[in-house]
């Protein structure tokens, strides 16, 4: 279906503007009177004669059937990233060898995109345009059309084509953290990243490479004679023990729904379990994953290499709103592992009902594997004690939050009595946290 555009409208509103005083001046004083019936035909005339042109032009528009468009995205999406895509419009024998377009691409609630739509001028072949997408949510995002708008050759219609283009783009969690750990990883820089060193307990006999000091390390690990040799600081580096399992639990209940200003609490979990994945990986460790709310979600056995197998399982995990089952997820760790485990949950502690569960099932856990509690801290009640009270309200809100982190330490003392190791964290602190306490059970040989 054609649609006229303003440069059709104006022009025609201005001349049945003028026809209409014309004919009215004419019609209302006398002596003109006869001039009327001739400027009517006039009138009718020029408007027969625009509208005509109107149609005429509206036939250079080309048809959709001229028009194929191939999507071409970036192989992953990480989540809260730009990301490039790019469009190749393929045009076939057209009236016009230039014509003008408007391209909206498909858009979804939590993207937003920078670039789109595209205006411009489009010609036979291939016309190749990009832009990026920030996606804020992991998930299966499908793209399934592209609204392209033709202009005419004098440009009085338009055609809005709805063309097929399907793609489907999969938004990971943030595996730029991945990244960026990696390479600070193999420079030694990982105290960029609030990352620790830790002395080894009984491991320094396994040598493992040789490298540059760094202000970190002991001095009864510097190799004079490798110093001597390269005429800087080298230090001998030992490896941990190796070969050992680490299960991620993953809580997606109803405790796991708040958010923050970028992410959800979920969100902070999984990203804290693939970066730690990424450490474990290089400590050739044996990595698992187990998502569960009343249900057991998605479960990946602990294996060498496995981080794409998680990142898969949990790229479109979302929070609900149920009660999760610590009985029904633990029940189930124990039908499949076999072997001493680090079990790692990750979770929000809120009520006294998820706080026995926790420390029911975690305790039971404590001989055959070990049990580690990671328990992320809503920001705004840790903040909330940061400054007096100035009003009645804020003096009762204050003395609440300090009753519920009393409680909260006294649960993690009990869980400590029973042999859980306990780790209480606000959520942007995680990945910090989580990999320094990783390094200080292998360093200590806790496993």
């Amino acid at each position: 279906m054609f649609y006229p555009t303003n440069r059709f409208w104006y022009p025609l509103l201005v001349l049945a503007g003028l026809s209409v005083l014309t004919a009215g001046g004419l019609y209302f004083i006398p002596s003109l009177r006869i001039y009327y019936d001739p400027a009517r035909l006039i009138i009718l005339g020029a408007l027969s004669f625009w509208m005509l042109l109107g149609l005429l032009d509206a036939f250079t528009i080309p048809g959709k059937k001229r028009f194929h468009i191939e999507r071409k995205t970036d192989r992953i999406f990480s989540q809260g990233f730009r990301h490039h895509v790019t469009l190749d419009v393929h045009v076939r024998r057209t009236l016009q060898g230039r014509f003008k377009v408007k391209l909206a691409d498909h858009e979804f609630d939590l993207a937003k995109q920078y670039g789109m739509p595209f205006t411009g001028r489009f010609r036979r072949g291939i016309n190749s345009l990009s832009y990026r997408i920030r996606i804020a949510k992991r998930g299966l995002y499908p793209f399934r059309h592209v609204y392209l708008t033709c202009f005419s050759l004098i440009g009085l219609m338009r055609k809005i084509h709805v063309l097929p283009c399907q793609s489907d783009v999969r938004v990971y969690p943030d595996l730029k953290a991945i990244s960026r750990y990696l390479l600070l990883a193999r420079k030694s820089h990982l105290g960029l990243m609030g990352v620790r060193k830790f002395r080894r307990r009984g491991g320094d006999q396994e040598f493992e490479r040789l490298r540059d000091y760094t202000r970190d390390d002991e001095f009864r690990h510097i190799d004079w004679k490798a110093t001597a040799r390269n005429q800087r600081l080298i230090v001998r580096e030992y490896e941990m023990n190796r070969n050992q399992s680490v299960l991620f639990l993953v809580d997606c209940g109803r405790t796991m729904t708040a958010t923050d200003d970028s992410q959800s609490y979920l969100d902070y979990a999984i990203n804290g379990s693939l970066l730690l994945s990424a450490v474990a990986e290089r400590q050739q460790d044996r990595v698992g994953f187990l998502a569960f709310s009343n249900r057991v979600l998605r479960y990946v056995k602990p294996a060498r290499n496995s981080r794409e197998r998680i990142i898969q399982a949990a790229y479109d995990l979302e929070a609900d709103y149920t009660e999760s089952d610590y009985e029904g997820a633990f029940r189930f760790l124990n039908t499949v592992l076999r072997k001493r485990t680090l079990l790692i949950l990750l979770t929000t502690i809120i009520d006294d009902r998820t706080a026995d569960m926790v420390h029911a099932y975690l305790g039971t856990l404590s001989g055959k594997h070990l049990p580690f509690a990671v328990m992320l801290n809503p920001p705004d009640l840790h903040h909330s004690l940061d400054r007096p009270p100035s009003t009645l309200d804020e003096a009762f809100f204050q003395s609440n939050v300090a009753d519920y982190l009393l409680w909260k330490s006294e649960l993690q003392q009990k869980l400590r009595n029973r042999g859980v190791l306990v780790m209480d964290t606000l959520p942007e602190d995680l990945n910090a946290g989580i990999i320094n306490e990783y390094l200080r059970i292998k360093a200590r040989n806790l496993l």
